[in-house]
């Protein structure tokens, strides 16, 4: 969450898009932010939130992407598609967080990032990466 912190921030998952630091360090963090920040198909934002807010639905779709950049496109890709089917409200319309225990939508809506997140992840999954 900070420098010298031990606590994980799943933003550091868009490190990979900017090619910061090590790539095996990055992936032994992604996976990390995975195994303990993730419920579901969502993702929380930081270690020891889930008391006070949902899940951050961008950093769920920034995980994928940075899965895809390290070489695992089919874990990527699962996982992305698994996110999209949760969202879906028939709508196209996304919120900011998501509660995974009843898939509720949480924080403000419609939520840019969310929508920023989920083109990019998109976009690199294609192999179009912008």
């Amino acid at each position: 969450m900070y420098p010298g912190s031990d606590k994980l921030d799943a933003s550091m998952a868009l490190a990979v898009r900017f090619r910061y630091g090590n790539p095996d360090r990055l992936q032994t963090t992604c996976e990390a932010i995975d195994r303990e920040l993730g419920r579901g198909a969502y993702h929380y934002r930081y270690w020891g939130v889930d008391a006070e807010e949902g899940c951050f639905l961008a950093c769920t779709f920034w995980l994928s992407e940075a899965m895809a950049l390290l070489g695992q496109a089919e874990l990527a890709s699962e996982n992305f598609e698994a996110v999209v089917a949760a969202l879906d409200r028939n709508s196209g319309t996304y919120s900011e967080m998501a509660d995974p225990a009843t898939g509720n939508f949480l924080g403000n809506l419609p939520q840019g990032l969310t929508h920023l997140a989920r083109i990019q992840a998109a976009a690199t999954l294609s192999g179009s990466n912008l």
